[in-house]
């Protein structure tokens, strides 16, 4: 098994969750070579697999010694393509403090708990139309009809999308989120940047309360941004802050169908048990399995010897089910106590900036599908990414109405996820 291999990736038909159980047990600091074939044609150097929650905490929470700047933070090298690197520290999670405290700092106003509060009532009105249009319909494509509507609206009215331009921004960022399977993906992302840059750049008259308007006034240690650091933030938005909240939403809906003795308990009383159950999802299944970091001096963990340069790989999905941190952690449990001690948002200072937003979104909709329809099932298989970097579902048809429906089972057989 190699954690860089789509090939790899693609035969298990999900994350590898029996793998790094055997790693957290046996090597819980582990060298995975370069895989035998780079499907992204961009060098893949190997790298330290941490596999720990302990481990994979206290690195996230260590940038002088594990750098999210010295290289790529995904498991590929850019160090010998400077205009790739330069891309990636443009935005924030290609940043190490104090430039990335800084820059986040001139973001966290839109991020409080009075602005995300504010915005609940727009998050509930939008939420209310994505499922009054699935609950018009028997039968639908579950991740990207429903799961991807909200996350992208809400992306747009908080960056300040004008409306005209919503539609072709949701084709252009959905594009760009397959990283890892698009034939055209420099063509997709020059597309991208192309569309954020004209919006960047004819925002200077802007003076609202958008990210747009707030990047294009706002000055980083008393310097004021330009152009292309506001255009390349916004790439980086454009991927992080959609992909995540419709996996979740999708895997949500795909756990409440293989286990029905949990669905039946979020229904007993689903305003009070919604909340855990999203954070026991997102220890489950955390909608991104990895990112990585570069060691900065030689560092020893765990007995192994990682030395300055070296690529460390940050496992969230083995980390969530590590029995030191979690009991009888593949066990999906919704009335899990420390569910909320997941890392599927990170730590340190790398830690979501978007969390709260994130999770406003997920009880909004979720309450409202479960509300509207809470019968919701699988209507065939889902088809998983494969994905080196993501856990993620590329189509999932779900029945709205199954009992109406005659000849129909249950089609939680994707992955063996659910059971391991």
């Amino acid at each position: 098994m190699n954690l860089a291999s789509q090939a790899d990736m693609a035969r298990i038909g999900g994350p590898p969750y029996e793998y790094l159980e055997v790693l957290r047990r046996e090597a819980p600091v582990w060298w995975n070579p370069p895989p035998s074939v780079d499907h992204m044609h961009i060098p893949c150097p190997g790298f330290w697999v941490l596999s720990r929650y302990a481990d994979v905490d206290a690195a996230s929470k260590d940038p002088s010694r594990f750098s999210a700047w010295e290289n790529s933070v995904l498991w590929v090298d850019v160090k010998e393509n400077p205009i790739a690197l330069q891309a990636q520290r443009s935005g924030l999670m290609g940043m190490d403090p104090p430039q990335h405290t800084q820059y986040r700092r001139l973001l966290q106003p839109g991020m409080t708990p009075r602005r995300i509060a504010a915005l609940e009532p727009f998050i509930e009105a939008e939420a209310a139309k994505v499922i009054d249009e699935l609950a018009s319909r028997d039968r639908a494509e579950f991740v990207f009809d429903v799961a991807a509507e909200l996350p992208m609206v809400l992306l747009c009215q908080m960056m300040g999308v004008p409306q005209e331009q919503r539609r072709e921004y949701l084709r252009i960022a959905n594009n760009v989120a397959n990283v890892e399977f698009a034939e055209n993906f420099e063509h997709n992302m020059f597309e991208l940047y192309l569309f954020l840059d004209a919006l960047v750049k004819n925002s200077d008259k802007l003076d609202d309360n958008t990210m747009l308007s707030k990047y294009t006034h706002g000055e980083v240690d008393g310097r004021a941004l330009t152009p292309d650091e506001i255009t390349q933030f916004f790439v980086t938005l454009s991927i992080a802050g959609h992909e995540t909240t419709r996996n979740t939403t999708a895997h949500f809906v795909r756990l409440m169908d293989e286990h029905p003795d949990q669905r039946a308990l979020l229904l007993e009383d689903l305003d009070a048990r919604l909340p855990n159950a999203i954070e026991e999802v997102l220890r489950f299944s955390p909608p991104v399995m990895q990112f990585c970091r570069t060691a900065t001096e030689d560092v020893e963990i765990g007995g192994a010897a990682i030395a300055k340069g070296d690529k460390v790989y940050l496992s969230y999905i083995s980390a969530n089910r590590d029995d030191d941190v979690f009991d009888d952690p593949n066990r999906f449990d919704i009335l899990r106590p420390n569910a909320p001690a997941h890392l599927a948002f990170g730590s340190g200072p790398h830690f979501c900036l978007g969390a709260a937003v994130a999770r406003t979104q997920l009880r909004c909709v979720l309450a409202e599908l479960y509300r509207r329809l809470p019968d919701i099932t699988l209507a065939e298989p889902y088809t998983p990414m494969g994905s080196v970097w993501f856990n993620a579902i590329t189509e999932m048809p779900v029945l709205t109405c199954p009992h109406a429906a005659s000849g129909t089972g249950n089609g939680n057989a994707g992955s063996s996820e659910g059971t391991q």
